[in-house]
């Protein structure tokens, strides 16, 4: 019982933590387009807003810091490393409870419960080094990443974290296998 709850504790946290830096990170980029379009001043309460987007995107952080009073307090790429962390650890949780329910097997019984989540956790590490890694090698500069993308691979990353070290290891030799045939005629 006490495995259940303790996955249960996690899960609740990575959700809050994961779904905190995903709208902190959404709303941040909702904010930097809104400053790229047409200058058009609104007042709000007595605060003058670049345009009406602007003020949009203010409100919804006011909002956000109601709810996740940490996300003023931490740099973007930390809120990053948070929500891939924490959809991999959900994901993976995910993957654990969809299996027991399948197999009809008891929770606890799961080998090596407790470290499913820390292995989610950095498969979610793994993918947002690699979503950074991978615009900046094709094209040389460096792209924004969109939270939605480091949400879903990391949710599904967690969720295959049992086969996910086979698959990169295979595609990372794909890709050098592929590199040395076109360098040796």
């Amino acid at each position: 019982m006490a495995k259940l709850w303790f996955c249960g504790i996690i899960f609740i946290t990575a959700l809050y933590f994961g779904s905190g830096g995903y709208i902190i990170l959404q709303n941040e980029q909702l904010y930097e387009k809104a400053q790229t379009l047409e200058k058009n001043e609104v007042v709000y309460k007595g605060v003058t807003f670049y345009n009406k987007e602007t003020m949009i995107a203010a409100r919804e952080q006011d909002l956000i810091i109601r709810v996740y009073p940490y996300a003023m307090k931490i740099p973007s790429f930390l809120s990053f490393l948070l929500t891939a962390v924490s959809f991999g650890i959900i994901g993976a949780l995910g993957k654990v409870i969809n299996d027991t329910l399948q197999k009809n097997v008891i929770f606890k019984e799961t080998p090596n419960l407790l470290l499913v989540p820390i292995q989610g956790g950095i498969i979610g590490i793994i993918i947002l080094g690699v979503s950074y890694a991978i615009p900046i090698i094709l094209t040389n500069e460096n792209v924004s990443l969109k939270p939605i993308s480091i949400v879903f691979l990391s949710l599904f990353g967690g969720i295959f974290y049992m086969n996910f070290y086979e698959w990169f290891t295979s595609v990372i030799d794909r890709i050098l296998f592929i590199q040395d045939d076109n360098t040796n005629p």
